[in-house]
């Protein structure tokens, strides 16, 4: 079972899918980076263009990990909306750009 997380890195803003995965050995870390939809203000573009053209735009990683067109779909939708299915916050921050 995957979720989307947010990273922000100098001043952007990045969307990833991931995993739980437990306890590793060697890092405390418990959760892992399955694949980068990139930064927020492209990831609900990019996603959006999957679903119209599932079949042949949809990445083959997500495919082998399992993930079909009703996961792209509740994605988008979280994106979208800024909730979760699970009713969490998901809001993305679009960053304003400075007038000279």
């Amino acid at each position: 079972m995957a979720y989307l997380s947010q990273v922000r890195s100098e001043g952007k803003q990045y969307i990833y899918l991931t995993e739980y995965c437990g306890r590793q050995p060697y890092t405390a870390k418990t959760e892992r980076h399955v694949y980068g939809f990139g930064n927020s203000r492209i990831a609900l573009l990019k996603m959006k263009r999957w679903l119209r053209k599932y079949d042949s735009e949809f990445p083959e990683q997500l495919i082998e990990l399992g993930y079909t067109e009703n996961d792209l779909r509740e994605w988008i939708e979280t994106v979208e909306t800024g909730i979760t299915k699970n009713g969490r916050k998901f809001k993305i921050t679009t960053q304003k750009r400075a007038v000279y």
